[in-house]
């Protein structure tokens, strides 16, 4: 569990180096562009891009490699927000409430917070063509004089509960900026899949 706590620097990290090692020739991209203007990964999803401040980046969320988007914003460290979608989000079980409250007990280390996260908020949604639910939390650590909102909504593919999840960090006397979240229920809403999963198959 340890390895939660250094998460962060490592998602940071990570975009850095995609944005700054990716160049023609060199790399492939595991996603193409339609004809449309959606983004297709890996012939396995599609959604609407970003505006291109976010970076794509390759992440490891629930024990599993994922993938998002990182931007780094205007401001002092830590200003930056990522969102990302996760097929193995924390916990097990198969009913939105209760995964929601195992996620939670473990997204704190993910976030490289020590405080305690509050809900804000927490609704259903329609996401995936089906029932989901929305949960709107922040968490501030006065000792590192930081704080960090988040946004979780969980769905279904299948039998199985995915997830998608922004992180938005900023100096404890920051203002979070609301277009991000704004960016991130776009890509949620555009999210489609395109096969079936593993699981889907068995």
């Amino acid at each position: 569990m340890r390895r939660y706590i250094g998460m962060l620097l490592c998602f940071v990290w990570m975009g850095m180096m995609v944005a700054a090692c990716a160049t023609p020739g060199t790399t492939q991209k595991p996603y193409t562009f339609s004809q449309q203007g959606t983004i297709i990964w890996q012939d396995e999803f599609e959604f609407k891009p970003p505006p291109s401040e976010w970076r794509v980046i390759q992440v490891e969320v629930g024990g599993e490699f994922g993938f998002g988007f990182l931007k780094v914003d205007s401001g002092p460290f830590p200003s930056q927000s990522m969102f990302v979608y996760d097929e193995e989000p924390f916990g097990c079980s198969s009913e939105l409430g209760e995964r929601g409250s195992e996620f939670f007990r473990r997204y704190l280390w993910s976030t490289a917070m020590i405080a305690d996260m509050q809900i804000l908020e927490k609704k259903k949604v329609n996401v995936l063509g089906g029932e989901g639910l929305a949960v709107v939390a922040e968490a501030k650590d006065p000792v590192k004089k930081e704080k960090v909102k988040s946004k979780v909504v969980f769905g279904k593919r299948g039998d199985r509960v995915v997830a998608f999840y922004l992180t938005q960090w900023r100096p404890i006397d920051g203002t979070y900026d609301p277009s991000a979240f704004e960016v991130f229920d776009q890509f949620v809403c555009s999210f489609k899949f395109l096969k079936k999963s593993f699981y889907e198959t068995l």
